[in-house]
């Protein structure tokens, strides 16, 4: 029954989302009054002449052609049955821009550059919406390129209902939006598990690295989808990370490398962070201080990525040939960050010689592979590292636990001792607990008679003493409680309750199991002034009123016995 519900429920599961995998890919048909098919707008422009007159020159909003000023104008006819409602939908890198529909501005766009997003303020979405018109007309654009050196233009130019612009976009980064969701999760709980478990340094240094660079990578990766663009308003934001994303790959990278190779004191590493800092350093002053951009010093960033490529190759060779590399899952480890390492090199070359806008192509596929492989190795680790703490802390548990009564025992109370004699502060009232008539019990009922009995009295101990101390079982049947305070009357006035307490509990336990002897606690108390620094005089003490009041109820037995003879 049990296993074909589990079969159940995991095939509703596949159907549900195997359904929304169709629906993310299953285009809305539709017919009427809204727009419904998209028109090409990156081509079919002209550029015009000085009085707005076009020119037999064609004109491709990606590849534009400024004049000295940095200036393009650029134009084309549009008919109403061509259009059909749409929206010009567009995405502008590096420009300030205004739209005209014949000589009616429709739309300007001219961006505060802010000292942290370098010259440019990175990529933005737009859709301009035309007023309804009929027959022709005559559209226009301004176009002011904003800074030298860099790609200026629009990308992804339609004809088009926004919402379904902006949903066909969706549809075709959804991969790599989800990709870099998984990665970035995964990233960020192997670095909390790090800090939430107590591993040793080595193992959580490890689990760190791998989560930063998934983190990073994730980050990076999303770059040319646009899916931040359309969630992050300030888009100067997203390009300065991106770049500072870059600036510190090399660190947790090469840390990776050193944890598996065992080379954590490397040289190189050392290295590595200064060129790290150094970068930070200089781009900062360069962009935020003397108006470059990240573009102008991305070199520099580039050689630290490669320098740190090739540590990392050393590195490996060296722990190769010393084998300092044993187990097969290091060199899993190994094999898949230089598979990474190898993709964003490739990446790097694109970036150079191609004219792309998607600059991790390649680098999604070792992504996905590195943080699949990766992330299963470091959580194995966590979880195996998880289960030997727990095993660590059962053992430690058990041997200062008490078997029979599950109290602390005589090891726990010598540290707390310990503890009690570093305190330069504070009160505390130590109490010396002794069972009665043990030996009478057995000897006549037998010792499991006996542990009836000493269980009882550790139970009464707990149920008075242990709210507000803690209690341990020091020997067959002596028990002590410390409870500590601020201040002498303090802690005497928490000692009074817990005494009334504990003859009720004995009264109710001897009531409730009707042993053939009851149970009968001698004790006796002595006030500690932790500052003294020697807790073992007033033990002595507590021990000896204890004795005293064990020879009182042992008279008055006697006494109550006499009594009942005569």
């Amino acid at each position: 029954m049990g296993k074909r519900s589990f079969i159940t429920c995991l095939c509703i599961g596949g159907i549900i989302l195997f359904s929304l995998v169709i629906a993310c890919f299953t285009k809305f048909e539709y017919s009427g009054s809204l727009y419904n098919d998209k028109q090409e707008a990156m081509t079919g422009w002209y550029y015009l002449d000085e009085k707005g007159n076009l020119t037999d020159k064609e004109a491709d909003l990606g590849l534009l052609e400024y004049d000295d000023s940095r200036h393009a104008r650029v134009g084309r006819v549009l008919t109403s049955d061509g259009l059909k409602g749409g929206d010009l939908c567009f995405i502008s890198t590096n420009v300030s821009f205004e739209a005209y529909l014949n000589d009616e501005k429709l739309y300007d766009f001219n961006p505060e550059i802010r000292f942290y997003t370098g010259r440019s303020y990175g990529n933005v979405i737009h859709e301009i919406t035309a007023p309804f018109f009929e027959g022709t007309a005559f559209m226009r654009l301004e176009v002011d390129e904003l800074a030298d050196g860099m790609w200026a233009g629009f990308q992804r130019a339609y004809f088009q209902g926004t919402a379904d612009y902006l949903k066909e976009m969706l549809s075709e980064n959804l991969y790599k939006l989800i990709l870099s969701i998984i990665c970035f999760i995964i990233g960020l709980m192997l670095v909390i598990f790090s800090l939430i478990f107590e591993f040793r340094s080595k193992n959580r240094l490890e689990s760190v690295a791998v989560g930063v660079v998934a983190m990073i990578l994730a980050f990076w990766t999303n770059s040319g989808t646009f899916m931040l663009e359309m969630l992050i308003p300030d888009k100067g934001i997203i390009r300065m990370l991106n770049y500072f994303a870059l600036i510190f790959l090399p660190v947790p990278g090469l840390l990776i490398v050193c944890c598996v190779t065992k080379s954590l004191g490397s040289r190189l590493m050392r290295v590595t962070e200064l060129l790290a800092a150094i970068n930070c350093v200089v781009t900062i002053i360069a962009v935020w201080f003397l108006s470059y951009d990240y573009h102008d010093v991305l070199l520099f960033t580039h050689f630290n990525f490669l320098l740190a490529v090739l540590f990392a190759v050393h590195l490996i060779g060296y722990a190769y040939v010393h084998h300092a590399v044993k187990e097969k899952s290091q060199s899993v480890v190994l094999f898949t960050f230089m598979f990474l390492v190898m993709t964003g090199v490739l990446d790097l070359i694109l970036y150079y010689t191609s004219n792309s806008t998607d600059m991790a192509r390649f680098s999604r596929v070792g992504l996905l592979i590195f943080i699949v492989v990766l992330s299963t190795y470091e959580l194995g680790q966590l979880i195996e590292l998880g289960q030997k703490v727990y095993e660590s802390d059962l053992m430690k548990k058990l041997a200062h636990e008490d078997g029979l009564t599950k109290l602390e025992n005589r090891l726990a109370f010598t540290e707390y001792e310990r503890e009690l004699t570093m305190r330069n502060e504070g009160f505390c009232v130590i109490v010396q607990f002794d069972i009665n008539f043990l030996k009478k019990v057995n000897d006549n009922y037998g010792h499991s008679e006996g542990d009836r009995i000493i269980m009882g009295g550790a139970e009464v101990i707990r149920n008075s003493f242990a709210e507000y101390g803690r209690v341990f079982r020091t020997g067959g049947d002596e028990f002590i409680s410390v409870i500590v305070g601020k201040s002498s009357e303090q802690v005497v006035k928490v000692y009074n309750n817990c005494e009334k307490r504990l003859k009720k509990c004995i009264e109710e336990f001897n009531e409730r199991e009707k042993l053939p002897v009851p149970l009968v606690l001698a004790y006796g108390m002595a006030e500690y002034d932790c500052s003294s620094g020697n807790p073992e005089e007033q033990e002595r003490l507590a021990d000896e009123r204890m004795y005293a009041h064990k020879k009182a109820l042992k008279a008055e037995t006697a006494l109550a016995q006499l009594n009942l003879t005569i």
